[in-house]
Formats: structure tokens, C-alpha cells, sequence
């Protein structure tokens, strides 16, 4: 296989790695392969063809073999993955690796400019743009990350990538942008990224509706038992937990700092830039009212383009920035939304518990179960 170059190889043997003695034996083998070829390399012998290609292959099995939490070794494995470039520069695979690498050394910048080298590399490909956008997000690119996605979604969509990704009900990326504005301490928008979350888990759950009727219709009654099943346990889905988690931590900051309350700016401000800030958010809360009313008094002419009979037909956004999302009265009443799923469908979860265990401190509710 590494002769072949087969680039699935290490996915293949990974598997292995609970036992320390086959990890070590693996190594060995890919190690002992690697002084071969250059041993044949340069004695200027060829076996079954050039030697590169078993070199590239090995070093990237080494690169992602120190990099594999089991065995990880970040220095070495970086050392690999470049030689590995470096006799293929134009790979899309030894970049990605890279990219992770960085990821796991904690430098969020170089992780977003390797992985976004992969995507240039394969411009037409959907996964390695969606996980160059992933690690735009974590680097908190936010716009970057939008514009990324862009670049697959539909081009006359009203709203833009954005609207488009809440249509196509994009819950990784809602989620991850979400946690990128929490750590920008924008708490309006992450809030309004969480909720979006939350109201498309109220879609699914409301979607059964419509199938009950469709099942008896087409007789497609183990597929029927099976959904509602599901809709039992939805909300225990770990991408519904990691949004609700998520908006339960910026409630709590709300709460822990009323200062912030309302705002899409820094974490730490004085009295001052705080009246400033809540006369901004109060002004915003007024344009989007208006622009709303606007909207819905305005009547759609017949003669006009599709797409802007879509966008004057569109519901407008009456608090696109969060803002009425941040300026809550009751933080933790709101944060209650969130965590009473948690605590019901995922009563096993530790994050669950412990968030819930802040909530009640918060509320002074110290015994009692009204999650149930």
C-alpha cells in the first residue's frame, strides 16, 4: 500500500492502535520501509517504479501517525508532512494534514491559512471548502468563513450565503459561528446563531406532523415507527447539546456582567461606553422596526424582478444583530429554554449537569427538579 500511494492507509490501520505493541510494530514497518527507499534512492536503483511515491506515502503515514492522539508527537509529525510537501507541493491530503497539525499545537491562524492553501488547491471540492471554513470559524473569521461558503451556496438566494445556510438548516456552521462571536465576546450574534439552532431542532420536531398522514397513505410503517422513535430522543443529539451548552455560557456572562448586557462589543467596559452602547443597541432596535413596518406596507408590484418580489415577500429580521436577544431582563430564565432539554434527554451528559448546576445557583433554586 505504500507502495501504491494509497492515501486511506493510516484510516485503515488506525484501528490497531489500542494495542501498543501493533502501534509500535506498525511504525517499525513504515520506518524500516522508508530507509529502504532511500537506501534504493541512492544507490540509484528503481523498484516497481520511482521512489518518491513510496516516500510521500510513508511520510505521510508518519505524519498522521504522530499526530494521532495515541501516539502523538506534534514536533515529529510536522517534520513528515513537510517532507511530504515537499516532494508533492500541489497534494490537497498533505496540507489538510498540516493544517490539523497546526490545529493541535494550538495555532488557530496557521491552521486557517493551511487549510484554506488545501482549498485552493481543489477549488471545486465541497468538503475541503466546508473544512476551510471550519477552521476560518475557529480562528474567528467570521466574514471569511461566510465568503468561503458562499462559494457553494445559491448564488440568487435572498439574504445571501447566510440565509441560504439557515435554509438549508446548516446546524454545524450556525453552531461554530456562534461559538466564534461568544469568544469575540459578541454575545447579540451568537445568541441569535444558538436560537436559530434551537428553532431548527422545533422544525424537525414539528416536521413528524406531516408524516403521520404520508405513512398510512404509503404503508411505510417500519419507517414511521422508527421516526417517532427519534423524535423521542431528539433533543439529546449532540448538535443540539453543543449549541444549547453554548448559549447556556453566554447567559451566564450576561448575567455575571449586566454591563454587557445588550451589547455586541468587548467583555470589560466602563459606565460610560456602556450607556453608549446601549443607546447604539436601542437606536438599532428602532431602525429594524422600522425597516420591518416598512416592508410589510410596501405592496408588491407585479412587473418586478423575481428576486425582488423574494426579498420584499421575505420576512424581515426584526433583530438581525441579536440585540433584543442580549438585552434580556432574565438571562437565566432565557438560558432555562436550553437547559431544560438537556436535562431531560441527556441527564448523562457532565456538561449537561454542570450547566445546570450554574443555571440554579444563579436562580437561588437549590433543591428541586422542575426540568421534569
Amino acid at each position: 500500500m505504500l507502495g501504491k500511494g494509497v492515501p486511506s492507509l493510516f484510516a485503515n490501520l488506525k484501528h490497531l492502535y489500542s494495542s501498543s505493541f501493533k502501534k509500535e510494530t506498525l511504525l517499525s514497518l513504515v520506518q524500516e520501509y522508508v530507509e529502504k527507499q532511500n537506501t534504493l534512492e541512492n544507490g540509484d536503483a528503481k523498484v516497481n517504479g520511482s521512489t518518491s511515491q513510496g516516500n510521500m506515502a510513508a511520510y505521510y503515514f508518519l505524519a498522521q501517525h504522530y499526530n494521532y492522539h495515541l501516539s502523538r508527537d506534534l514536533t515529529k509529525g510536522m517534520e513528515y508532512i513537510d517532507k511530504a510537501i515537499e516532494l508533492e507541493p500541489k497534494s490537497v491530503d498533505f496540507h489538510m494534514t498540516k493544517a490539523r497539525i497546526w490545529k493541535h499545537l494550538g495555532n488557530t491562524q496557521k491552521a486557517s491559512e493551511t487549510m484554506d492553501q488545501a482549498r485552493e488547491l481543489d477549488p471545486r471540492d465541497r468538503y475541503i471548502n466546508t473544512k476551510a471554513a471550519k477552521y476560518q470559524l475557529r480562528n474567528d473569521e467570521s466574514e471569511a468563513a461566510i465568503k468561503t461558503m458562499g462559494m457553494f451556496t445559491r448564488a440568487e438566494a435572498v439574504g445571501g450565503p447566510l440565509a441560504d445556510l439557515h435554509d438549508m438548516q446548516c446546524v454545524w456552521f450556525l453552531t461554530e459561528d456562534g461559538q466564534s462571536y461568544a469568544r469575540q465576546h459578541k454575545y447579540g450574534l451568537a445568541l441569535k446563531r444558538f436560537t436559530s439552532v434551537y428553532n431548527i431542532f422545533d422544525v424537525w420536531q414539528e416536521d413528524q406532523f406531516d408524516f403521520h398522514s404520508f405513512s398510512l397513505r404509503k404503508g411505510q410503517i417500519k419507517a414511521y415507527v422508527e421516526m417517532v422513535r427519534w423524535e423521542d430522543h431528539l433533543r439529546e443529539h449532540p448538535f443540539y447539546t453543543r449549541a444549547a451548552l453554548s448559549a447556556i455560557q453566554v447567559y451566564i456572562k450576561i448575567h455575571d456582567k449586566p454591563l454587557c448586557n445588550g451589547t455586541n462589543g468587548v467583555a470589560h467596559e466602563d459606565e460610560d461606553d456602556a450607556a453608549e452602547r446601549k443607546k447604539a443597541a436601542k437606536k438599532a432596535r428602532k431602525e429594524a422596526q422600522k425597516a420591518e413596518r416598512d416592508a410589510s406596507a410596501k405592496k408588491i408590484e407585479p412587473n418586478k424582478p423575481i428576486k425582488e418580489v423574494e426579498a420584499v415577500g421575505k420576512k424581515m429580521d426584526g433583530d438581525p444583530d441579536g440585540l433584543k436577544l442580549a438585552a434580556t431582563a432574565d438571562p437565566m430564565q432565557d438560558a432555562m429554554k436550553f437547559l431544560h432539554p438537556l436535562l431531560e434527554f441527556s441527564p448523562e451528559n457532565i456538561g449537561a449537569q454542570l450547566a445546570g448546576f450554574e443555571v440554579y445557583m444563579r436562580k437561588s433554586k437549590f433543591v428541586g427538579h422542575d426540568y421534569c
